[in-house]
């Protein structure tokens, strides 16, 4: 039987998203992990649809990696995010993303697991992540 993995992405930049999203999918669409596994990806672009989806009393999800942008507007950020998410899917694996070098220092290192900068390689690289936490995590 195949592990289940829920993949959460929340970007604000629409563009952003939709070319991560491509990318994560063309990850794990390749023969390496779709034998293994079976993939359910949650994407989001407006934070307060997702903080909706996540206060809701029917939220069973329990997401196993999770593409969090630090600046997300409305005064919310990715620290925000990162405690709300893991008050309810404590286990989760966090990619904390921003355009912002300096954020990495600002924000705790114990509150992700890995750190993105949004730069010409940040697509790659998210994908590098995925790739490597399916292999720690499942391989």
């Amino acid at each position: 039987m195949k592990k289940t993995v829920r993949i959460l992405l929340l970007e604000d930049n629409q563009y952003f998203n939709c070319l991560l999203l491509q990318e994560l999918r063309n990850c794990v669409n390749g023969d390496r992990f779709r034998t293994e596994f079976r993939f359910i990806f949650h994407t989001f672009t407006d934070t307060c649809d997702f903080i909706a989806r996540l206060k809701s009393p029917d939220f069973k999800d329990a997401y196993s990696i999770a593409f969090i942008d630090y600046f997300l507007g409305d005064g919310i950020n990715g620290s925000h995010i990162i405690k709300m998410l893991r008050e309810r899917s404590a286990g989760t694996s966090i990619v904390l993303l921003s355009q912002s070098k300096s954020v990495k220092e600002e924000v705790s290192p114990s509150s992700y697991d890995y750190f993105v900068t949004k730069d010409n390689s940040a697509v790659a690289l998210c994908r590098l992540c995925l790739e490597q936490f399916l292999e720690n995590k499942y391989l």
